[in-house]
């Protein structure tokens, strides 16, 4: 069985098997718990509960920060219809309107650190960016929807739209800042 030093003379050891394999134990954390809990940039936005009219957005967020948006999970939930649900990127020039939304930095103790976007729920002015995919959410039910992979540059946003009227409908995304290497 052989050794590895760690390189920076503090006396650890790596182990190396007797096939030739490091032993390791390791700890995982996703993006968003490490970007959370070591960085305080971690957040969620939250549409509401609303009734709005069929084909509006339910939520908006547009990244305003030079640091990338990376997108983590939505949660789609549908009320007394079956509602179908169209989430798009873009990057147009635009000039949202309609409830701002505040995020809500998921680590308390960065509570203060605001998240460097613009947030709205019915949004109504926005042209539509290109098409994700689509989703559909049965009668009172909620649908988690991954969003890893979907990162977002400065003045890039996310729409979420109801295209199908229910009498209520919520969106909620799960987001955080970081440097892209």
């Amino acid at each position: 069985m052989g050794f590895i030093d760690d390189g920076k003379g503090r006396g650890y050891k790596a182990e190396v098997n007797a096939e030739q394999e490091l032993v390791v134990r390791a700890i995982q954390t996703s993006e968003l718990e490490h970007a959370s809990g070591v960085l305080g940039t971690g957040y969620a936005w939250s549409s509401g509960d609303l009734d709005i009219d069929a084909g509006d957005t339910m939520l908006f967020i547009k990244n305003t920060a030079s640091t990338a948006l990376i997108l983590d999970s939505l949660n789609l939930s549908g009320s007394n219809v079956i509602c179908q649900w169209t989430v798009a990127i873009g990057s147009a020039t635009t000039t949202p309107t309609g409830t701002t939304v505040n995020a809500v930095n998921l680590n308390r103790t960065f509570s203060q650190a605001q998240a460097n976007a613009l947030a709205f729920s019915d949004e109504t002015a926005v042209a539509d960016g290109d098409t994700l995919f689509t989703v559909w959410t049965g009668i009172t039910s909620t649908v988690i929807v991954s969003l890893v992979g979907v990162i977002l540059g400065k003045n890039h946003y996310i729409q979420i739209n109801q295209e199908t009227e229910s009498t209520s409908g919520a969106a909620h995304v799960c987001g955080h800042f970081e440097q892209v290497s």
